[in-house]
């Protein structure tokens, strides 16, 4: 089909952005296999044969619908893709409070890895952290802010102040999860630098349970985890002195996609809370 809309080799290679011998190549072993000629070479370039003209209708048909058959599958009969950060099972299971229809299938993934998805289509729309820039076609909807606040044992030596600073934390183990749920965890060791602090790493986790498991144990302090998620009664909620960049969830969406219903409902828990 490249070669048809280029009327030549070599224009066709550099549109499909290939080597013209390799290209010539795959069009003998093409002809070979169904026998016939579909082009006539000459200085000037190629032109179909009768033989071609005819392969070239039904090739067009049938990259149609292979690309048609794509789009079935990724949509896969009706239902949305729904990616989910993690720690935000509890958004989550909010917004799907107000869908209307069982259709939609949740899929863990890092907020990072939803842009992606959302872009080519793979994905319908997300639940995540605040990212940087987006491609153009991906929508964006700033659900919640939640301030930043130290999580510790309620034994900790720590716990028991009103309000921390970063100084007072420094010293502490911070413990960060591996996937992007830290929403930023780059900006959480700028604040401390900010104040000429150089914090100290604890244990990484894989994820914001276990996150909150290992503070449980005593292995250190977290910043990750927004308050107002569900944790132990051994554990509490310490605010912070400083200005840290919050935590900002947000819907991202194909603005393309039929997911008006899962628009609305990210609206409603928006202005919601």
């Amino acid at each position: 089909m490249a070669i048809a809309r280029a009327g030549s080799l070599r224009r066709a290679a550099a549109a499909l952005h290939i080597a013209q011998p390799t290209l010539s190549e795959q069009l003998r072993a093409l002809e070979k296999e169904i026998g016939v000629e579909l082009f006539s070479r000459s200085s000037s370039g190629v032109t179909l044969t009768e033989a071609g003209e005819a392969f070239l209708a039904q090739a067009t048909v049938a990259v149609d619908a292979f690309e048609r058959a794509v789009a079935a599958a990724r949509c896969t009969g009706g239902t949305a893709r729904l990616g989910v950060a993690d720690g935000l099972a509890d958004v989550a299971a909010r917004l799907l409070s107000q869908l209307h229809t069982g259709r939609l299938r949740m899929a863990p993934m890092g907020t990072a890895e939803q842009v992606v998805s959302i872009a080519d289509g793979a994905l319908q729309a997300g639940l995540g952290y605040a990212p940087g820039s987006l491609p153009r076609g991906v929508g964006r909807m700033l659900i919640h802010r939640f301030p930043v606040r130290a999580l510790l044992h309620r034994e900790h030596h720590l716990a028991q102040h009103e309000a921390l600073s970063l100084s007072d934390l420094a010293g502490e183990p911070l413990i960060m999860p591996e996937s992007d749920a830290v929403a930023g965890a780059r900006r959480f060791l700028e604040a401390f630098v900010r104040q000429r602090l150089h914090p100290r790493l604890g244990p990484s986790a894989a994820g914001h349970d276990l996150v909150v498991s290992m503070v449980k144990e005593g292995a250190g302090y977290a910043l990750c985890v927004r308050e107002g998620t569900t944790v132990p009664g051994t554990l509490v909620f310490v605010p912070i002195k400083e200005d840290v960049p919050p935590l900002d969830v947000v819907f991202l969406w194909n603005r393309q996609a039929d997911v008006q219903e899962l628009v609305s409902a990210a609206r409603h828990l928006a202005r919601s809370g």
